[in-house]
């Protein structure tokens, strides 16, 4: 077996895997868990495709935004299904009304054990299932040769993801299509499935029962990173993040795979038609827009933060639903590390992977607990019942 590129450099995005006409390419899970494709020198017959679609070594176009927008959703169920402002739900919904089909991400849990893929989507009752932030990497590439099918028939696709599975699909594609509308998502690092459900598996076992459904950022008690997990009894648990070491861990960029640390995505220019994350730090840079000071946005249920980087991409908000204001790039960079730079890998970085690697989750939270101390604790009082209720009387 042979690599395109080197570990380090290779994304995972699977576009050299799709490509391949003798299907020669394997995606093989590293120690890490984390997609490394691997060519068959038997079954490889040279053409070289697979290097003309890699997108680590031929860089996608990136581009600077031509508008900047603070939006939401103006129904607030879309809002409580969404990660920050529905800006996702509202742009695929005006896609599918125009005809056309949506592709995202989708995730299931089946025996505890989650499955994220990209899935597409013809109507708006489909949207759901490509609903909020998933933080870990799915497979994306399974899909592009039916996108490619549709766009080749003149159809038109959204096609949503992280911006090197955007850079993927580029690369696989091999040229632009005027009816192919693309969006990344602000990524901070990815994840991978095997930790993801070694986590899963380590809440089954603590509640002993498996695990139905996992929602990473529950809106219920408002935004920010609260996660849900629903038990195969139906109970509901609702958890902080400072309470669960996968949340820490993702938050202090502990566990990515390698590519993440030099990802060429991270900046203010983007690889798809639109950008979207979250407007973290709307209220000291923008504080106008809000309701509370006379503005059309409610940072109760989240905002997003849209950049579009095309023509195709401005368009396409302008046809949504979304309650907007424009702003500036500046305004979003102060709370936007995703279009900042790279995060920095930690230096404990190689003690998380091996404990990962051992297996032993209880390790892995013990550990997490003494990088958070104080922190840890303030959380875990801050969230009982008694704490919540003297929080609300004082208005806090």
């Amino acid at each position: 077996m042979s690599h395109i590129v080197e570990f380090k450099e290779c994304t995972g995005c699977g576009a050299c895997a799709a490509v391949c006409p003798v299907k020669a390419i394997t995606l093989d899970g590293q120690p890490d868990g984390f997609a490394f494709a691997s060519i068959d020198d038997d079954a490889c017959i040279h053409c070289n495709r697979c290097r003309e679609a890699c997108p680590a070594i031929n860089q996608a176009e990136l581009r600077l935004q031509e508008a900047v927008y603070a939006a939401q959703s103006p129904a607030r169920e879309v809002l409580l299904r969404s990660a920050s402002g529905g800006a996702f739900f509202e742009l695929a919904q005006a896609f599918l009304q125009d005809g056309g089909t949506v592709y995202g991400a989708a995730m299931d849990i089946v025996d505890s054990a989650a499955h994220v893929a990209h899935e597409g989507v013809a109507d708006v009752a489909g949207l759901s299932r490509l609903q909020g932030s998933k933080y870990a990497q799915g497979a994306a590439h399974p899909v592009f040769d039916e996108v490619k099918a549709r766009l080749r028939r003149g159809e038109r696709v959204l096609f949503s993801g992280l911006p090197c599975q955007v850079a993927g699909l580029y690369g696989y594609l091999g040229r632009g299509y005027d009816t192919l509308v693309t969006v990344d998502i602000f990524c901070h690092g990815n994840t991978s499935p095997h930790q993801l459900n070694l986590y899963l598996r380590y809440l089954k076992d603590k509640h002993r029962r498996d695990v139905t459904d996992y929602v990473f950022r529950d809106k219920e008690r408002g935004v920010g990173y609260k996660s849900r997990l629903t038990l195969a009894n139906g109970k509901v648990v609702r958890m902080t993040a400072l309470q669960e070491a996968y949340w820490y861990l993702f938050q202090t960029s502990k566990f990515y795979r390698e590519s993440c640390y030099s990802c060429p995505y991270a900046c203010d220019r983007r690889v798809g038609d639109l950008s979207l994350g979250d407007f973290w730090g709307i209220e000291r840079q923008r504080p106008e827009v809000l309701v509370q000071n006379g503005g059309p946005l409610d940072s109760t249920y989240g905002i997003s933060v849209i950049l579009a980087n095309t023509d195709k991409g401005k368009s396409l908000v302008e046809a949504s639903a979304l309650v907007r204001e424009e702003c500036d790039i500046a305004d979003v960079i102060p709370g936007g590390a995703a279009v900042r730079a790279p995060q920095p890998m930690p230096e404990d970085r190689s003690v998380v992977l091996q404990m990962f690697r051992a297996g032993d989750y209880a390790k892995i939270k013990r550990y997490c607990v003494r990088q958070m101390g104080f922190e840890y604790v303030y959380d875990l009082v801050c969230d009982t019942p008694p704490v919540k209720l003297l929080r609300r009387l004082l208005g806090r």
